[in-house]
């Protein structure tokens, strides 16, 4: 076995890729967690180590795999540098190296890994991924731009990507596009309920009421007990006109939610709508708990105004 690996050829560029011997099914579902090596080719040389003579690297590529894994990035830079070193063609390690980098914040290593990353594998969508993802956590979010749709553009399935290009389109104020974004990459994985929460508070700033009380609503059956959005979900209810729901979610606010004076508003307004016999009460008690926004909102409502 050890002869055979030791002859066996580097390839050449035009090689069949790694990613075309797996099926459609488990492309989509590499592409979707955002692996390395989903589809890039380094670029042949010359100088390429023989396989056999780079078994000793092994155990240590193990190691940095896991410890990279679990987000133990201080950790696994020394192993990845000292694969970089010993194989300085290995795109999987420089591209990981970089990654670690800017997870830790090291802007202008990272930058160099990943300028590295492209000299190995020049045009792959791999670098520019992870070089957008690195962009994106920075002040230097724009530059992400153009990478993230030529990268979504080209491979739909690469979540991490239509996730990035989401937040991305929210920093511009493209509220929409965020939307149709999260919701495709929804539709393709199950979301988180704090997924759900940030897709419902989206909508409601487009206001989206269907969408926002679908998230919403989803993500209060996910966490249950936990869930700390019944403010908005009352509001979104109450922009329904589905007042019974909007009456007992606005009741759930605590008094220790910072936002408690808008609570005790929203709440006056469905007493009112209900014709509910304390109405008059709950009114006065959303002014005298009134702070500057909803002072203004409870003497411009005119529900207030011919209520008993």
């Amino acid at each position: 076995m050890v002869q055979a690996i030791g002859r066996d050829p580097v390839p050449a560029g035009e090689a069949r890729r790694p990613a075309e011997l797996l099926d459609e099914e488990e492309r989509s579902r590499l592409a979707s967690l955002g692996y390395v090596s989903s589809g890039s080719v380094p670029a042949a040389r010359a100088d390429a180590p023989r396989p056999a003579d780079m078994t000793r690297l092994y155990e240590t590529i193990d190691q940095a795999s896991f410890l990279f894994v679990r987000e133990d990035y201080a950790k696994a830079i020394p192993l990845l540098e000292r694969i970089r070193v010993e194989d300085p063609g290995n795109l999987d390690a420089v591209l990981r190296l970089a990654t670690a980098h800017s997870a830790l914040g090291h802007g202008e290593r990272a930058e160099r890994a990943f300028g590295e990353a492209e000299k190995l594998a020049p045009g792959s969508q791999d670098v520019r991924t992870y070089r957008a993802l690195h962009y994106v956590r920075g002040k230097q979010w724009p530059r992400a731009v153009p990478l993230l749709e030529r990268v979504v553009a080209e491979s739909p399935d690469r979540l991490p990507a239509a996730e990035a290009l989401a937040l991305v389109r929210e920093r511009q104020g493209r509220v929409e596009e965020a939307i149709a974004l999260r919701q495709e990459v929804y539709a393709k994985r199950k979301a988180s309920a704090a997924e759900l929460v940030h897709l419902g508070l989206l909508a409601m700033s487009a206001n989206r009421t269907e969408l926002a009380l679908d998230s919403l609503e989803g993500a209060r059956a996910a966490q249950g007990g936990a869930f700390r959005h019944d403010l908005e979900l009352g509001v979104v209810y109450l922009a329904a006109r589905r007042l019974a729901e909007a009456r007992d979610a606005l009741d759930r606010v605590p008094p220790s939610h910072p936002e408690y004076p808008m609570a005790l508003f929203k709440r006056a307004q469905v007493s009112v709508l209900l014709h509910e016999p304390d109405r008059a009460a709950r009114i006065e008690r959303a002014r005298e708990q009134a702070d500057a926004t909803t002072g203004e909102l409870i003497a411009r409502e005119r529900l207030f105004r011919k209520a008993p």
